[in-house]
């Protein structure tokens, strides 16, 4: 439901569609073709159905309100209407889909904003004789473009979750009533959790109580990741109420690579596969015990993306390192960190900046990467390089 004080901000909201499509305009065109749900329209089909409906609305009425015109808005097959837009959606290219969408918005805003209070709140009719209200058109489709927009929104993460798993792999992974359970000897949460996100059928206590099991025959606390797309959906109510702690609650971010600037600091030493080089500048500045630096070998030596193990130096010193994976145009960042004593000089910027310069190059033209949120001075790093939040997520931990 729309609540709405006053006419101005009830304009700016129905602006929020222009930004949105904008910045989605970045993304390449396998994200675009994507259906928003199974068997549902794809993210392109359902901007030609706004963009569609923009157009009808104001070349039927919006385009007359405040003249002696009558308008000619009239009751139309929906069903009709909607499957005509998504063939449009098909004819045009992306940039010109958003466009065209971006300008009809715009030119539905600039008209509205002519209006008087009374013109805007007039109650008139359309040709069918039906009452029509500008500020009720506009309350409608503020929810309607809202609705999409979430579609969408939802869409991308769930594939950034996705990418994300594969992207710190683990040891071993076992589905489980379509719960990925993951297991890596205890060495990060990331990789030893239930990820409860393609489905649920069996009765939801003796299905957490199976997994207790198996990690405890593990000799792994147990633990679940809960993000936007848990099933069931009350499972975090759940576990809270089996004695399960929150912890770590983690930020999802995402940047468009082509608005990235590029790196000053060059002395850095990029390899595509795992060497002892980099284990040993991670070792030293995470301070890994030795089976926290074996289990990340493995992990790392088995996993089938393009990856890229960075470290940077300063005279010839190792000063911060870190790993990225790229998948189908997108580059995720892991493991970034400095040298303890040389924090605050702005190695892990140019450390980052370094890794996504050469993720361009390999053709991500995305990036994402994961950060918690107690963490304040990675955050304003990844904040200065342009890194926006997408959502995020936290930890469900088995107390003993």
């Amino acid at each position: 439901m729309v609540v709405v004080t006053n006419r101005t901000e009830l304009l700016e909201d129905f602006g929020e569609w222009i930004a949105f499509i904008t910045d989605l305009g970045k993304f390449n065109e396998t994200y675009w073709n994507q259906s928003i749900v199974p068997g549902k329209w794809s993210v392109r089909e359902v901007a030609a159905h706004i963009l569609q409906w923009d157009r009808y609305f104001y070349e039927t009425a919006v385009s007359n309100l405040g003249s002696s015109s009558p308008l000619t808005l009239k009751h139309l097959n929906y069903d009709a209407f909607n499957e005509d837009a998504k063939q449009y959606g098909k004819t045009v290219s992306v940039p010109e889909l958003v466009q065209l969408a971006v300008q009809i918005r715009k030119d539905i805003l600039d008209k509205l904003t002519e209006l008087t209070d009374e013109q805007f709140e007039a109650h008139l009719m359309d040709a069918d004789g039906q009452p029509f209200q500008a500020a009720q058109y506009v309350k409608d489709f503020i929810w309607h473009d809202r609705h999409h927009m979430e579609q969408i929104k939802n869409r991308l993460h769930f594939r950034i979750e996705e990418m994300s798993l594969n992207g710190w792999p683990a040891l071993q992974t076992m589905m489980y009533d379509g719960w990925l359970l993951r297991f890596s000897e205890g060495y990060t949460k990331r990789s030893n959790s239930i990820n409860p996100i393609y489905g649920h059928q069996i009765e939801l206590d003796s299905k957490i109580s199976e997994c207790e099991q198996l990690y405890k025959k593990q000799q792994i606390r147990t633990v679940f990741k809960i993000t936007p797309f848990v099933y069931p959906l009350n499972l975090d109510e759940k576990l809270h109420a089996r004695g399960y702690e929150k912890i770590d609650q983690t930020l999802v971010k995402t940047i468009h690579l082509e608005d990235v600037k590029k790196p000053v600091h060059a002395d850095i030493r990029i390899e595509e596969h795992i060497s002892e080089y980099w284990l040993d500048a991670v070792t030293a500045f995470s301070q890994l015990t030795e089976q926290q630096r074996m289990i990340t070998r493995k992990m790392m030596e088995h996993s089938p993306l393009i990856k890229c193990f960075a470290v940077l130096h300063e005279n010839g010193m190792p000063v911060a390192c870190g790993l990225a994976v790229i998948e189908q145009g997108w580059i995720g960042l892991y493991d970034i960190v400095t040298d303890p004593s040389k924090r605050g000089c702005g190695y892990g910027e140019q450390l980052v900046l370094n890794i996504l310069d050469w993720g361009k190059k390999q053709g991500a033209a995305e990036g994402y990467l994961l950060v918690v949120k107690d963490n304040a001075p990675a955050i304003r790093l990844y904040d200065k390089i342009g890194y926006t939040q997408r959502y995020d997520y936290w930890y469900r931990v088995k107390m003993e």
